[in-house]
């Protein structure tokens, strides 16, 4: 499969990683040439094809446009006369109405993949519009799965996969903090805590992913009556901790 990309930012990067660790060649991928010089500059690194105009992504069995909101619309504009193939947005657009400006032989699928994609350990939420015929719908979701699992869903949902995917990172990334300054204020040094805790969350992950068991039954195994671990639980609940995810959620989802 051949892929071209329009934006080669964070998470164009991280597409691009991910399918190279995936075994696609690095033939097989073109990127557009950019003002800023980030295409040239990751072509260079892992040595894409690099495309001059928006007429050579016709060497593309699809094309990811993976550009700021901002630059979205004369992307499409300058695709929809020069580009006859598929059109994957990571970018954002509406179904519907991006499809209604389209030649009737390019598709657009809304793809929301999340950074992990390049340990090929992400999540991407795919919606489709209704006429996508099934050939097309099964080429867009075996790609994504080759850099992780894959969500089809309807395009109401895809923010809140994205938020859930996307966003929450951060605030894991947050709480690893916070549980490290406390872990150095109680005399842990700074690097083997922060060895500590992302071990911790990987083997946490992996049990809940292993057992299948619900969070609150895995969270009752270490609650030992009177011990250390539901007191801090309690603490938890004391300071708000759920209802700050979910109002964090939300105030993402907006």
């Amino acid at each position: 499969m051949k892929i071209g990309f329009v934006g080669a930012g964070k998470i164009g990067q991280a597409l691009i990683k991910g399918f190279l660790a995936a075994g696609i060649n690095n033939q097989d991928i073109m990127v557009l040439k950019s003002h800023h010089q980030t295409a040239q500059t990751i072509a260079a690194q892992y040595q894409l094809q690099l495309a001059d105009d928006y007429a050579d992504l016709n060497f593309s069995d699809l094309v990811i446009v993976a550009v700021p909101a901002r630059a979205f619309a004369d992307v499409i504009d300058n695709l929809k006369t020069n580009y006859h193939g598929m059109i994957v947005s990571v970018s954002g657009g509406n179904l519907a109405a991006i499809k209604a400006q389209l030649p009737v032989d390019t598709s657009f699928v809304k793809a929301v993949p999340n950074t992990p994609v390049q340990l090929q350990q992400g999540i991407t939420a795919i919606s489709f519009a209704e006429t996508e015929t099934a050939a097309n719908r099964s080429l867009v979701v075996e790609l994504f799965k080759k850099v992780g699992q894959v969500y089809v869903v309807e395009e109401s949902l895809l923010g809140i996969y994205g938020t859930v995917a996307g966003c929450t990172p951060a605030f894991v990334n947050l709480m690893m903090e916070a549980l490290s300054d406390a872990a150095v204020m109680n005399g842990m040094t700074r690097e083997q805590s922060y060895q500590i805790i992302t071990q911790m969350l990987l083997g946490t992950a992996q049990l809940a992913q292993a057992s299948n068991q619900h969070p609150g039954e895995l969270k009752d195994e270490v609650t030992t009556p009177g011990g250390s671990t539901i007191r801090g639980v309690a603490k938890l609940e004391e300071t708000g901790f759920r209802n700050a995810l979910i109002q964090a959620v939300n105030a993402a989802n907006e």
